[in-house]
C-alpha cells in the first residue's frame, strides 16, 4: 500500500491502486487456501461453484470429439488402402473392365518382347519360357543372314497381324 492510505486511512477505504492491490491478495488468499486442502475438500468446493461440473463435460465432449476424429481417420486409411489394392472393386461396366485387362495384358506381352529384344541385342538367344500369359505356343524364332527375328505365335489374341523384335532393335514392332 502507499504511504497515504497506511498512515490516514484505518476505515478500509483505500485509493484506487492500493484497492486494486488488496483485491489481488485476497483472490490469491482464497484460491491458495482451496489447493491447500485435502482432496476430498477440494472436490466438494469445486462442486459446489459448479466449476467441476463443467470441466468434466468439457473433457468428455472433447474425448468424444476426439475419439470420432480418430475413428474417421483410421476410417479413411483403410479406405484408401482397400482401394489401393483393389482398384476396380467399385466396376461394375464387364466391358470397361475385359478391355482395361487385355490393354494390361497387351502391355506386359510388350514389355516381355522388349526384354527378348535386349537378350538378342547381346547376340544370346532368349530361352523358351519367356513368353506372353495368353500363349502357350513358344514365340517363333527364324533367322534371315544376320537378323535373328522374335514374333508372338498368335498376335490375333491382342488385334495385331505381326508382334515381333530383332537384335537390330529391342523396341516391340507391332504391325496391324
Amino acid at each position: 500500500m502507499c504511504g497515504m492510505c497506511t498512515q490516514f486511512l484505518d476505515s478500509g477505504e483505500y485509493c484506487e491502486k492500493c484497492a486494486g492491490a488488496i483485491e489481488t491478495e485476497t483472490f490469491v488468499a482464497v484460491e491458495s487456501n482451496k489447493m491447500n486442502k485435502p482432496k476430498d475438500d477440494f472436490g466438494q468446493i469445486m462442486s459446489q461453484e459448479g466449476d467441476l461440473g463443467s470441466a468434466a463435460g468439457g473433457k468428455g465432449k472433447d474425448r468424444v470429439i476426439i475419439g470420432v476424429a480418430v475413428a474417421a481417420s483410421v476410417g479413411m486409411i483403410f479406405f484408401s488402402l482397400l482401394l489401393y489394392a483393389y482398384p476396380r472393386i467399385f466396376e461394375f461396366d464387364t466391358e470397361a473392365v475385359a478391355a482395361r485387362e487385355a490393354a494390361h495384358a497387351l502391355e506386359d506381352c510388350l514389355y516381355l518382347f522388349q526384354e527378348i529384344g535386349m537378350i538378342l541385342e547381346e547376340n544370346e538367344l532368349p530361352d523358351e519360357s519367356l513368353r506372353c500369359t495368353e500363349s502357350s505356343v513358344p514365340n517363333l524364332i527364324s533367322q534371315n543372314g544376320n537378323e535373328v527375328r522374335v514374333s508372338h505365335p498368335n498376335p490375333q489374341f491382342h488385334g495385331y497381324s505381326q508382334i515381333y523384335v530383332t537384335n537390330y532393335e529391342h523396341e516391340p514392332i507391332l504391325v496391324q
